[in-house]
C-alpha cells in the first residue's frame, strides 16, 4: 500500500515523496527538500473539461519542474550552508590564533622573569650572614642554593616546552 505524502513547514520548507510506505526507512532517502512555491496554489477558471487537462499538464510539468528545482535548491542551500559554516570556521580559528598569539607572548615574559631570578642571586647573597665581612655559608644555605639551581633548570625546560 502505498502512502505519498507533502509537508510544508513554517519557514515555507516542503518535503515530498510519492513513494512512502510506513516502516521503509530505506525510502526516506529520496525525500527533497525545496523551496515551497506559492504561485503554484492559484486557481485556473477555463471550465470542466479543458481546467482538468490543463491541471494534468500542469502536474506532469511541476514534477519535471519540482525535481529539476529541487535538486537546485537543495544544491544551492547546502553551498549557502557551506559558506556559512566556512565563514564561521575562519572567524573561529582567528580568535584561537589570537589566544594563541597571546599565550606565547604571555610564557615568553615568564620566561624573561625567570632568567631574570636566575641571574640575580646577588640579592639573596646580601640576606646572607657576614662575619669579619666575609659572608658564611652555612648549611642550610647550600641547600636552598641546590634547590633553586634545580628549580631554575626545571621551569627552563619546562617553560621552553610550553611556548614552543
Amino acid at each position: 500500500m502505498e502512502r505519498g505524502f507533502r509537508k510544508i513547514t513554517t519557514s515555507r520548507w516542503e518535503f515530498s515523496n510519492d513513494k512512502f510506505k510506513k516502516g521503509e526507512k530505506n525510502l526516506l532517502r529520496e525525500i527533497r527538500r525545496r523551496k515551497a512555491w506559492t504561485n503554484r496554489q492559484q486557481p485556473n477558471n477555463n471550465g470542466g473539461q479543458s481546467q482538468d487537462a490543463n491541471s494534468n499538464n500542469k502536474k506532469d510539468n511541476i514534477t519535471e519542474e519540482d525535481q529539476r528545482s529541487s535538486s537546485s535548491t537543495s544544491s544551492s542551500s547546502e553551498y549557502i550552508n557551506l559558506v556559512d559554516e566556512n565563514k564561521r570556521l575562519k572567524m573561529e580559528n582567528g580568535v584561537l590564533s589570537s589566544e594563541v598569539s597571546l599565550m606565547k607572548n604571555k610564557c615568553k615574559e615568564l620566561m624573561n622573569i625567570v632568567t631574570i631570578f636566575a641571574k640575580n642571586p646577588e640579592k639573596e647573597e646580601e640576606k646572607k650572614p657576614m662575619l669579619f665581612g666575609v659572608r658564611l655559608e652555612v648549611k642550610e644555605e647550600m641547600e636552598r642554593k641546590r634547590k633553586r639551581v634545580e628549580l631554575n633548570e626545571i621551569a627552563s625546560v619546562f617553560l621552553s616546552q610550553l611556548c614552543k
